[in-house]
């Protein structure tokens, strides 16, 4: 059984390859499954269970055909709405609004200035320390450098610190701007420092995640808009993001390395073991979850944060592993999250809610022209299945304030605003 989600997305994956006649995003969504579920079949046959994250051990393994349906069906629908843009046929991004997009940007360089400002002075320590302590410190709830350093700063300024997830969109806006709005070269150096934020504040905990998502959805963005590049821009774009390649291989290589390097499967092991356990998870949760816990933290952060005050902390999670019976802090794709959280009927209804959420913002197929609103927002949604390779992404409040700003763009993006 665990062949089949290997087979499938490697045939999707050459399907819309040949209907898109080259590399789109979702043949890249696809791709990426297809890529992670050979690792789950290495998983499983080279006996690599029961460690690294991986729920099943190999006396109840349980890889029946229900879960295989629904992972990639509800994987499927999920992606289905990206397939409708055909990259090769987008003529031009505009927007009626260009004050308010440059508003935005210049906010988020902001954020990321604050960013840098409360990590500059511990960053080289950190790395130049024992990354697996860091880690462990941070599972144990000890607060980094930049949080204490945070927390000691005025309330205005650590509000505005909860936008630092924000600094995401920056990437996109990069890229929008150097292809269809010119701008001084100072201010594209700005837009890409600032989307380096949550990489660099994830060097706090000796986090990998932030890294490896800033890759995936840094090579999102040259599939959509490598043909609108120039080959100036092109040259440029490679030497200057040399440098920030070797600092984050190098980089995770030290964490997984500190982690990791004692473990019998080795540092290698690992990574096939992290990268390779969504599906078998996935099926862990479908044959182990109690779906009587029914809870929506992760759904709807800002809503259980300011009004049940709860959150998806370490502490929220080892209350809920608890209820559970196993450690739910494990990657079973963003489909297994919502399924944990909300039961197999909740996963329905949320898996058919974001296909037609998607789709309305996507609207037809065959697409020329699309706005920054409609752009940021397709990047914004495409998040959601490109990094569920993991886990659900967008499920801590902060993001929220993210999610407030690409509907913001959005709603503002369907007329033209006057200044007086």
């Amino acid at each position: 059984m665990e062949f089949v989600p290997f087979v499938y997305f490697t045939l999707l994956t050459y399907y819309w390859w040949k209907k898109h006649q080259g590399v789109d995003v979702c043949v890249y969504m696809a791709a990426m499954y297809a890529f992670t579920s050979l690792l789950c079949v290495i998983n499983v046959n080279q006996d690599m269970l029961n460690e690294g994250g991986i729920l099943f051990d190999r006396y109840d393994i349980e890889l029946s055909i229900i879960p295989t349906i629904l992972y990639c069906g509800f994987l499927t629908l999920g992606m289905l709405p990206f397939s409708l843009v055909y990259k090769k046929e987008i003529q031009n991004i505009s927007t009626p609004n260009p004050k308010i997009i440059a508003f935005i940007s210049w906010f988020l360089i902001g954020i990321s200035i604050l960013n840098f400002y409360l990590v500059a002075d511990s960053t080289l320590e950190i790395l130049s320390g024992d990354l697996s302590t860091i880690r462990t410190n941070h599972y144990n709830g000890i607060e980094s450098p930049a949080m204490v350093k945070a927390e000691s700063m005025p309330y205005i300024i650590r509000f505005l610190y909860f936008f630092n997830t924000s600094t995401l969109l920056t990437l996109p806006l990069f890229f929008y701007y150097l292809c269809f709005d010119k701008k001084p070269w100072w201010f594209y150096t700005l837009l890409m420092f600032a989307s380096l934020s949550m990489p660099l504040a994830g060097i706090q905990s000796a986090d990998r995640t932030e890294a490896v998502f800033y890759a995936i959805m840094f090579i999102s963005c040259i599939i959509f808009f490598h043909r609108f590049m120039s080959k100036k821009a092109k040259r440029i774009m490679k030497l200057s993001m040399i440098p920030v390649a070797i600092g984050m291989v190098a980089y995770l290589t030290a964490v997984t390395v500190s982690r990791f390097a004692a473990r019998e499967t080795g540092v290698t092991g690992n990574i096939v073991q992290y990268a390779g356990q969504n599906y078998l998870n996935f099926c862990f949760f479908w044959e182990k979850g109690r779906f009587q816990y029914v809870t929506a933290e992760r759904e709807l952060p800002m809503t259980y944060h300011y009004v049940f005050h709860i959150d998806n902390d370490d502490y929220r999670r080892s209350e809920r592993s608890g209820k559970q019976g196993f450690f739910m802090s494990v990657f079973a794709s963003y489909i297994g999250d919502i399924m944990l959280d909300l039961s197999p009927i909740g996963l329905i209804i949320w898996c058919i809610f974001f296909f037609l959420v998607s789709v309305s913002v996507i609207k037809r197929p065959h697409r020329e022209e699309m706005s920054v609103g409609e752009y940021i927002t397709f990047f914004a949604l495409s998040v959601i299945p490109l990094f569920g390779i993991f886990y659900y992404r967008y499920m801590a409040y902060p993001y929220t304030f993210m999610l407030g700003i690409v509907a913001f763009i959005y709603v503002t993006d369907k007329f033209k605003i006057v200044y007086e």
